[in-house]
């Protein structure tokens, strides 16, 4: 399930978004493979601070789904938080609209998906994501990964080399 190889997902990232990654968990290659391990995909502001989080593997659809949402997210907060007089932007007011934002996904305003009251499953995983960034919106990724990591994906912080036989 490698959702990023699904061109209309990665023409989307290269158009909307900069990518890159961080290892903080283990895994092993074997045999050119990828053995265990998990995965999270952040959607930041230019300064890291977290716009959105998806936890653990998704299909293509639901990556999309989740990344135009975290587009469009940033694109209304931005226009409710700027002074159209001076271009002034209030990050509190920026923050406000994508908590309100990922209340109304908690909520199921505009949940696109069943499930999410259902722990270890991927609806459930998506409604705790929601959860911590309605009460934790923009703050620095250094803050946000380890929670989304151990708690939600019940995985240990690693940075130890990957292990390939």
């Amino acid at each position: 399930m490698n959702a990023l190889a699904d061109p209309k997902v990665a023409a989307f990232i290269n158009d909307h978004c900069i990518a890159t990654y961080l290892k903080v968990g283990t895994f092993q290659i074997i045999n050119g493979q990828k053995v265990g391990g998990n995965v999270a995909s952040y959607f930041c502001l230019y300064d890291g601070s977290v716009l959105h989080a998806v936890p653990g593997p998704v299909d293509a659809d639901r990556l999309l789904s989740e990344a135009r949402w975290a587009v469009e997210t940033r694109k209304f907060a931005l226009t409710r938080s700027t002074k159209l007089a001076t271009g002034e932007v209030s990050m509190d007011r920026y923050a406000k609209e994508v908590r309100k934002a990922h209340e109304e996904r908690l909520r199921g305003d505009d949940r696109p998906f069943r499930g999410f009251n259902i722990p270890g499953t991927v609806e459930h995983q998506q409604a705790e994501a929601h959860r911590l960034l309605a009460n934790e919106a923009l703050e620095p990724i250094e803050q946000i990964y380890p929670v989304v990591w151990e708690r939600i994906l019940n995985e240990k912080l690693s940075n130890l080399p990957v292990a390939q036989r």
